[in-house]
Formats: C-alpha cells, structure tokens, sequence
C-alpha cells in the first residue's frame, strides 16, 4: 500500500495547526513539505524558520521538497529545521551529487526530484547517493496543473531502474484517487497530495478515498 503524503502547501494558511492535527489524528506518519524560492519556481513558499516551527509542533516526519535555484546555499538550513528528508531537484544544481551527500551526510534520507521534461535516464550516476526519486507528475511549483498522463511509464521505468536497491518512490503533482491508483500500480511508494484532499474541508473523507485507492 502506498503511502499518503499531505502537502502543506495545499492547506488552509490559516488553520495550519488545525490542518495539522487533523493529519495527525488519522494517523498521517509524513508532511510534505514544500521550499520555493520564487526563482527556480515563480512561487514563494514556506521558508526554514517556518518549517523548523511546523516541525517542533507536529510529531510527523517531514518531507521538504527544495524547489530553489541554489540548494547548496540553503541545505543547511533545511538540515536544521529537524525533517528527516529532503530532496533536491536535478535540474537546479550542476553539484546534484555533492548535494545529496551532505543531505545523507547530516543522517538524512536524500531524494532528488525530477521534473517532467526530465528523462528518468540521469539516475544512473546517482543510485548510490539516493534513497528516494521523486517523479513531478506536473511542472513544479504551479498548483492548480493536471496530472501528466505519461508519469504512469516514468514510474515504471524508475522502478525497473531501482530494481533491487533500498530506494522508494515519491510522484507528486495533481493526484487524485485514479491517479493515486494508477502511480500505486506503477510501483509509487508515496503519494503527495495537495489540493485534492485539503480543498472543501473534508480532509478525512479525503484521505479515505486515497487510502482506499491505493490498497
């Protein structure tokens, strides 16, 4: 069963605590967390400060997603805010894998993100440094974005990719149940949800129909 991963950044910016317990009460073992710059993506969204504060409220693990133009530069600060993984994009580093070094080098679980337009091909050098991929099923940062069909086979091909190593798979970017079912059955190991469970206010009803899709 693949597991559900709520992405704050979907959330009510004014019930976080709210949102948060909810998560907690229905027993969500992982946050996403998601870091924007405003450069590599054009939003801007939460930043360390607020991170370590999300993270010293709620007893979740935490996921950051770096979407920044310089990673290097903040990797430290999103060590110390406490998450216990963080992942990079390959497209905003030409030093990916230093960067993911010293992502596990801090006792953390390192992934490297890979946006649509990026063949899933560039892992090859990586397989060592990783212990997750995430597979943007949307181009980053944009909310509000379809899901794109053909993260179905990337997924797949990841899969075949990691055959036999300790590494999960993470897709992220306008799931849904279907589409939570179809990554499931790809070989996704964990499922980012934004929108579709934090929009209407049904949180739970929600999170039980992702549940049940992807048994």
């Amino acid at each position: 069963m693949s597991e559900i991963l709520p992405s704050i950044f979907g959330a009510d910016i004014l019930n976080l605590q709210k949102e948060i317990d909810i998560l907690e009460s229905e027993n969500v073992k992982t946050l996403h967390v998601d870091m924007m710059d405003g450069n590599f993506v054009s939003n801007i969204a939460f930043g360390p400060n607020q991170v370590q504060a999300l993270k010293e409220y709620s007893n979740m693990k935490f996921d950051i997603h770096m979407m920044l133009a310089q990673p290097l530069a903040h990797l430290d600060d999103a060590i110390a805010t406490g998450a216990e993984m963080i992942c990079v994009h390959y497209e905003s580093t030409p030093h990916i894998h230093f960067v993911l070094q010293q992502i596990k080098k801090a006792g953390c679980k390192a992934g490297v993100a890979l946006s649509p337009g990026t063949p899933e091909t560039v892992l090859k050098y990586l397989l060592d440094e990783i212990d997750y991929v995430l597979v943007m099923s949307i181009n980053p940062g944009q909310p509000g974005q379809r899901f794109i069909p053909q993260t179905v086979d990337k997924i797949k091909n990841v899969r075949e990719m990691v055959k036999g190593r300790d590494i999960k798979i993470e897709v992220d970017g306008g799931i849904n149940d279907k589409y939570a079912a179809q990554c499931a059955a790809a070989g996704a190991d964990m499922l980012v949800v934004g929108g579709y469970l934090f929009n209407g206010n049904q949180v739970k009803q929600q999170l039980l129909k992702l549940r049940n899709a992807v048994k």
